[in-house]
């Protein structure tokens, strides 16, 4: 599948035309790659798009005013095809629409256009949802992208600002849904230190309604990325379970997994984002991609 790259002086950015996808992020100051490569061995996207559902749905299903559908887990854009919009050095634009194929699962008239922007060590991505439709949409979001770690995930953690001393978490059982539950995880100083059997039953869910940025951080990297997460109400974190994989996923969600044994209508649904008729949303989540020997 095509790819686009767009660059200034500090990144190189690789963006797949399939899913609007980021493939790449490398350093041009040491050739560093940020991006998971996508080996299948454990995992094989890089930083997929996740819409309009987030995670698995009870069955595989869901309800609109009471007609069921069908749903596969983080939904579909992250195997639709985007074309380009604007293409300059340093900023890509890229767009899907609803097809007829789309809204057999999911009958909304919608566009999702993505632009991506470099400026310095950031890379910002704005997205903008707009729902065509004469009715209400409702649709959850997620950005799904893996971090390449250059040792032990335990020699690494996050750091949370502001620094607060503990996060709500939505407990996952069995992995990957919910079980409705929530409990307190304990902050440092607005850091959780990271290992991987924290990651070996599934998912870790974060209420970061009170965050504003979150840092990938290592004592033996010198390579570190922020998250702005500002417009984003949890935070996934995940490895693929018993493997100690290579990389970390740190994942801003507008939405939710479902939660176990529910199948419910897709407006009821725990933290569902929903956009009135012919109207439209957008947020956006700014990556920070330092180099600490700088």
């Amino acid at each position: 599948m095509e790819q686009v790259t767009i660059k200034n002086d500090v990144l190189a950015i690789k963006v797949a035309l399939l899913g609007a996808e980021v493939q790449e992020v490398k350093s041009l100051k040491d050739n560093f790659s940020y991006i998971w490569y996508a080996d299948a061995k454990y995992w094989g996207r890089h930083a997929p798009v996740l819409f309009p559902f987030i995670g698995r749905s009870y069955e595989n299903k869901y309800l609109i005013d009471g007609k069921e559908y069908n749903m596969k887990q983080h939904g579909f854009l992250r195997d639709q095809v985007f074309k380009i919009v604007d293409k300059q050095k340093n900023k890509l634009v890229l767009q899907h629409s609803a097809t007829e194929g789309t809204k057999l699962v999911y009958p909304y008239s919608y566009t999702v256009t993505i632009t991506y922007t470099l400026e310095d060590t950031y890379l910002h991505i704005n997205y903008d949802i707009d729902n065509n439709d004469a009715k209400d949409m409702y649709y959850s979001f997620g950005f799904h992208p893996g971090f390449n770690l250059n040792s032990d995930l335990s020699n690494y953690s996050l750091q949370f600002e502001p620094k607060l001393n503990s996060l709500p978490t939505l407990l996952v059982e069995p992995n990957p849904f919910r079980n409705g539950k929530i409990a307190d995880t304990q902050l440092q100083n607005g850091k959780l230190e990271l290992n991987y059997p924290m990651l070996d039953n599934g998912v870790k869910i974060y209420d970061i309604s009170d965050i504003r940025t979150v840092s990938l951080i290592s004592c033996r990297d010198a390579h570190q990325v922020t998250e702005d997460i500002a417009d984003f109400p949890y935070l996934a974190v995940w490895s693929p379970e018993n493997k100690k994989a290579p990389f970390l996923c740190v994942e801003p969600f507008r939405g939710l997994p479902d939660q176990y044994g529910k199948t419910i209508d897709i407006k009821d649904k725990l933290g569902e984002q929903h956009i009135a008729a012919n109207s439209n949303d957008q947020f956006t989540v700014s990556l920070n991609f330092i180099y600490k020997n700088d």
